[in-house]
């Protein structure tokens, strides 16, 4: 056991080395290959591979590996500003991650509305299009008491920055002086009390920076919560008529989160509406027929059906 604090880098070449081995035994195993994110795990060699196979390989982008931050900005300015002051989040890559999957014969598969708007023609001059899924069955509801008088807000950022989490405390912090409620900040906790966590609140506040919401907002609606988002206006036609979600920028927070704080049977309403609304749009046994006329049409396509 290394006792020094210090990475054990012959550990950690064992183990990146172990986990080659079996992505290589899973590839050469399966008869499509389904890529979850935008990059590459060893330097291109693991595309390569998987073209040289020969197998049906599709690559699903999920966020930031695809976001075209310059295009993004355009329409959102809490974005944009994010940008300016952290020049370092900027997100650049997605041209660059496009060009390499579709040089590697993968089609391209975009698992919400927001991120169609950055898919390169010149790469993927058709795309396919799924929505972000779970187990709804593995979410316990747990709706909020509309009688409760110290209602729970909670806020899990993976990022600060791109949650609009200086945001978000600043309007707790108005609130503070006139309402009586909890707030709690989910920071560096593991998943599964992070989820706990989520479970025990009234009002889940999701991000307020980049236009849409997440899969945790879809994991705090599986549990029965009302959410908060920051959704760009431009999107909002994209969604069912049922969709839930309260949305609200930076600017109006602190009035949105007040008024549903002031009102219980609103937050119970909203928390039975978002499980429904998972239930019919994003749980996994629903989205997965949509997922099997697509594997079936790269078999096809590829003569091997």
């Amino acid at each position: 056991m290394n006792w020094s604090g210090k990475p054990n880098s012959f550990a950690r070449l064992v183990r990146g080395l172990r986990w080659r081995i079996m992505m290589v035994r899973a590839m050469a195993w399966a008869d499509i290959l389904h890529w979850h994110w935008g990059d590459t795990t060893w330097r291109g060699l693991d595309l390569r591979l998987a073209a040289a196979m020969g197998k049906p390989r599709l690559v699903e982008f999920w966020g930031s590996d695809l976001r075209d931050g310059t295009l993004a900005a355009r329409d959102n300015p809490f974005l944009a500003r994010m940008y300016a002051e952290y020049p370092e989040l900027a997100e650049e890559h997605s041209e660059q991650a496009q060009r390499m999957f579709q040089q590697n014969g993968f089609e391209c598969l975009i698992p919400s509305c927001e991120l169609t708007d950055y898919v390169k023609p010149q790469f993927f001059p058709t795309f396919h299009q799924t929505r972000t899924r779970l187990f709804a069955d593995e979410y316990t509801p747990r709706f909020p008491d509309p009688g409760k008088k110290r209602p729970c807000v909670s806020h899990a950022p993976s990022q600060k920055q791109r949650k609009g989490t200086e945001a978000v405390l600043r309007a707790v912090e108005r609130l503070a002086a006139t309402k009586a409620f909890e707030f709690k900040l989910i920071y560096d906790l593991p998943r599964s009390q992070a989820l706990k966590v989520v479970a025990d609140c009234d009002v889940f506040l999701d991000q307020f920076t980049i236009g849409a919401e997440g899969l945790a907002a879809h994991e705090a609606m599986a549990l029965g919560k009302p959410v908060i988002c920051y959704i760009k206006p431009a999107l909002l036609r994209r969604y069912p008529p049922e969709f839930p979600v309260l949305a609200a920028d930076q600017n109006n927070l602190e009035s949105t989160l007040g008024s549903l704080l002031e009102n219980g049977p609103r937050r119970h309403e909203l928390g039975r509406l978002g499980r429904k609304y998972i239930e019919k749009y994003h749980d996994a046994p629903v989205v997965v027929g949509a997922l099997v006329k697509l594997y079936e049409g790269l078999l096809l396509r590829a003569g091997k059906s």
